[in-house]
């Protein structure tokens, strides 16, 4: 493909090259200054020309490449040659000029004649002599400037891919907007609304916290404008961060602009209005995913918002506040069918008044549900009416996240009428969740559970915790277990021993690939059966472990890191 690309040139080449670069009447006219210089007599009234006109800047002009580019249907960049082509067209007219320098002209063809000669002593084997000079002069600066501007040569179809891959790991913003000012080709290229389909725009023009100045903002808002109704035609996916002022310009403007968006997310902002949030909802037939996390939104706006854009909604994320159970009462109505995941989170300030969940209604609502997480959230149980209807579980149910750093009512009880019917259960985080038993976790519907976390990460010592049972977990799941965590647990070495040795059992190679084991008393045997058994292992976090010695009570990252932990562990045992 390169060979095609790049074609040497031929002596007819050379010869429209140099037709090309003839000097013209403008050359006979430097020859005349070049000689009233030599002079010393100056023409009269140059001074005053040379001030009044000046020379008019012309660009270089582009030359069409020898090829085009064809896209196909299995999403590849055809570059196809069409040199062929040009030889069967007739050649193209140039006008004759009247004005040539004739000494000028006999020798460029000179340099022609000796440049073809000496290319011919070349292809037969001999050296060209010093008079002759090597391919034209003006052709080989025709090359080097061509190498020096490949950028400007290259395919706006090659170039777009580049940027797609760039903007894949970089971002739209501020990538485009810096490629868009090398030159004409790229601004073109980065102009291509398909790379514009993702963007996420932070705060950058002042120190978070600072007020910027009126100039400031009034830049800020014409550049939004400017960027919504120029490049956010195909917009998909919208992330606003640390706006604390204009957020609701910004929002009319997408709703006016933008009516593909698919995802809008608003992190870390403030001023969300009501008018603002419905407006998009109406604008925007196709808006599926809504994240408000951590920014100032009343529940008032979220609430109308999902009443007029609820059937649609697939995702929300929201942000735990004092007014929360208007929300939850929302979804519990039956405005969000099909929601398919729902994430709940809190500040770092936590609020004293806890979240009431009805499990009951919340199921009846969400059937399609596939993921809940209750991030660091004290919820309790909140008892459904008599009108209720009966609880038929989350039977889509494949991530289920109750982890906490601070309080849980969450019980055996709990657990099991949340997932009473959730056969397709995946994921299980239960992070200081230490009311649950293994006993209770035996019991749930899930056959083939793959991450299971029930690491304790809270400072109370005065937890009752179980002492035994944790064999009734790895025998039950080590089929399909990947992930297990048991940080903070209590069980003791034999129960450790009985659990890990599960791993062994079957024909197959066990699954696990990540275990920790922070501050439990497993011991060196079952450490050691344990990496034998699993070959997958890839992370084994041993940190506090009371019964190994010394230098080994530390994490493990990598298989061969592994492997050098088991030799150490066997040697100390020798």
């Amino acid at each position: 493909m390169r060979a095609t690309m790049e074609e040497p040139r031929t002596a007819e080449n050379l010869r429209e090259a140099g037709a090309s670069s003839e000097p013209s009447s403008t050359g006979q006219n430097a020859s005349k200054k070049q000689g009233t210089k030599a002079s010393g007599r100056p023409g009269p009234g140059d001074a005053s020309k040379a001030s009044k006109k000046k020379k008019a800047f012309k660009a270089p002009r582009r030359v069409a490449p020898d090829y085009f580019v064809h896209e196909t249907d299995n999403d590849m960049l055809l570059i196809i040659s069409n040199i062929g082509d040009g030889q069967d067209r007739p050649p193209r007219k140039v006008a004759k000029r009247k004005h040539q320098a004739p000494a000028k002209k006999q020798q460029l063809q000179h340099v022609q004649r000796t440049g073809v000669a000496g290319e011919r002593k070349r292809e037969k084997g001999g050296a060209p002599t010093a008079k002759e000079p090597v391919l034209g002069g003006q052709a080989a600066e025709s090359r080097a400037a061509a190498g020096a501007s490949w950028g400007e040569r290259l395919p706006v179809e090659i170039l777009v891919r580049i940027f797609q891959s760039l903007v894949a790991s970089e971002g739209a913003v501020p990538l485009l907007c810096r490629v868009a000012r090398v030159c004409r080709l790229w601004y073109g290229a980065a102009s291509n609304p398909m790379l514009w389909q993702k963007v996420s725009i932070g705060f950058c023009w002042v120190e978070p916290g600072k007020k910027q100045p009126p100039q400031t903002e009034k830049r800020i808002l014409s550049t939004m404008e400017w960027l919504v109704q120029n490049r956010f035609s195909l917009l998909r996916d919208f992330a606003l961060c640390h706006w604390k002022s204009h957020v609701p310009v910004v929002l009319k403007a997408l709703a006016e602009s933008c009516p593909l968006l698919v995802s809008l997310k608003l992190t870390h902002c403030s001023g969300v209005t009501t008018e603002s949030l419905s407006a998009v909802a109406e604008c925007c037939p196709r808006l599926e995913s809504l994240n408000l996390q951590n920014s100032q939104v009343d529940s008032s706006a979220v609430v109308s918002f999902l009443e007029a854009a609820g059937s649609r909604i697939r995702q929300l994320w929201l942000t735990y506040s004092s007014r929360m159970n208007a929300i939850v009462a929302t979804l519990s109505s039956g405005c969000c069918l099909g929601l398919r995941l729902l994430e709940v989170n809190t500040e770092i300030k936590q609020s004293s008044q806890h979240l009431q969940l009805s499990v009951e209604q919340l199921q009846a609502a969400c059937q399609q549900l596939q993921v809940l997480r209750l991030l660091n959230v004290i919820w309790t149980l909140k008892q459904s009416p008599r009108s209720a209807p009966t609880s038929l579980g989350f039977p889509q149910l494949e991530e289920l996240c109750l982890a906490t750093t601070s309080y849980s009512f969450v019980s055996d009880s709990v657990l099991q009428k949340i997932l009473q019917a959730s056969t397709k259960l995946r994921v299980l985080d239960l992070r200081g969740c230490f009311r649950v038993t293994p006993k209770g976790l035996q019991e749930l519907p899930c056959p083939d559970l793959e991450q299971l976390y029930l690491g304790l990460y809270c400072s109370d010592n005065h937890l009752l915790l179980p002492s035994e049972g944790s064999h009734l977990l790895t025998w039950k799941w080590h089929h399909s277990l990947q992930e297990l965590d048991l940080a903070g647990q209590s069980f003791s070495e034999r129960d450790l021993e009985l659990a890990m040795a599960a791993f062994g059992q079957g024909s197959g190679r066990a699954a696990l690939r990540s275990l920790n084991m922070t501050g439990t008393k497993v011991t060196v045997s079952t450490v050691s059966a344990l990496i034998i058994c699993c070959p997958a292992l890839s992370y084994l976090n041993l940190s506090s472990c009371r019964y190994l010695p010394r230098g080994m009570k530390k994490v493990y990252r990598g298989q061969d890191n592994i492997r050098q932990c088991l030799s150490k562990l066997l040697a100390s045992t020798d």
